[in-house]
């Protein structure tokens, strides 16, 4: 509101109002009654004064760790990787994309608000739903926080044949797969993943199951898979807890506990419990001095 308006003569008339009792440093006349008319003074009309600036309230902001996403070294030799030597007082959440998709969103949105990089291992067939498109855009859109890795096309199991996600039908080998099938589980995963988040996935790759063998590793390396990045701690979030599996509380402690420089935990994307997990387990980490990174962050 304006202090006071100007007349035609170029006096500004200034209004003072008089309140009785309004405070201990009122000038003299709040003894006034309050029946008292205002006072009506004329002066010269003063230089404008700009309006005082407000304070802006700063926004808060997550907590700055200072970990690094896709910042990724050469393929190098052939490496089964379950926990990082010499890493310092770092580890790192992987998630796997093989299967159920709910709650992968809101993992994503929990991971981007509390800034905590994450290794992520999409199937080429479950990145093709439309979640799974959903997930690989925010993965485009937040590079550095977030890096993938190749989980092959259908989730078969790779050593000994069969099994898969969503369905096992492109998985019926008869038998391990050959070299040929396994090469082309990963170089068809790829060209759908890498189309929709703008990544690559070379060298890393996770064995569906963690099921593997020299043959499986030979095939993987010989089109440029080679890091096999496997786990030090595996929460087993994928079961639910009415068939037997882990609650949240029992997630987070199992990998607090545990946790130490250069462990490398296994989740899913469609965990039941994982997302209230990681809300007690993210802080709590934290708290013990452990940087929350990525994989490549982790390596190099």
């Amino acid at each position: 509101m304006p202090a006071g308006w100007r007349r035609p003569g170029g006096f500004l008339l200034t209004v003072v109002l008089v309140v009785v009792g309004c405070a201990p440093s009122a000038s003299p006349d709040a003894s006034a009654s309050h029946s008292s008319f205002p006072r009506i003074t004329a002066s010269p009309s003063p230089s404008p004064s700009p309006s005082p600036s407000r304070t802006p309230r700063p926004t808060p902001t997550p907590v700055a760790v200072g970990c690094f996403a896709g910042n990724r070294g050469p393929a190098g030799e052939r490496e089964i990787i379950a926990i990082a030597p010499n890493a310092g007082p770092a580890m790192a959440l992987t998630f796997d994309m093989g299967g159920r998709l709910d709650p992968a969103i809101d993992i994503l949105e929990f991971l981007i608000a509390n800034q905590v990089c994450a290794t992520l291992f999409p199937t080429g067939a479950m990145s093709e739903t439309p979640v799974g498109q959903e997930v690989l855009a925010i993965v485009r859109a937040n590079p550095d926080l977030f890096e993938l890795g190749n989980h092959t096309m259908h989730h078969c199991n790779l050593r000994d044949g069969g099994l898969g996600s969503p369905t096992e039908a492109p998985c019926a080998t008869a038998g391990p797969p050959s070299a040929a099938f396994i090469s082309a589980e990963l170089t068809d995963a790829a060209a759908i993943v890498e189309t929709a988040s703008g990544q690559p996935t070379l060298p890393y790759w996770r064995p569906p199951y963690g099921a593997y063998n020299e043959t499986v590793l030979a095939a993987a390396a010989d089109i440029g898979y080679t890091k096999t990045i496997m786990w030090s701690i595996d929460t087993i979030d994928w079961r639910p807890i009415a068939d037997g599996g882990p609650t949240a509380a029992q997630i987070a402690s199992g990998v607090v506990t545990s946790a130490t420089s250069g462990s490398i935990v296994l989740m899913h994307l469609g965990g039941y419990e994982t997302l209230a997990a990681l809300e007690i387990m993210v802080p709590a980490l934290r708290e013990r001095g452990l940087l929350l990174t990525s994989v490549s962050d982790l390596l190099n």
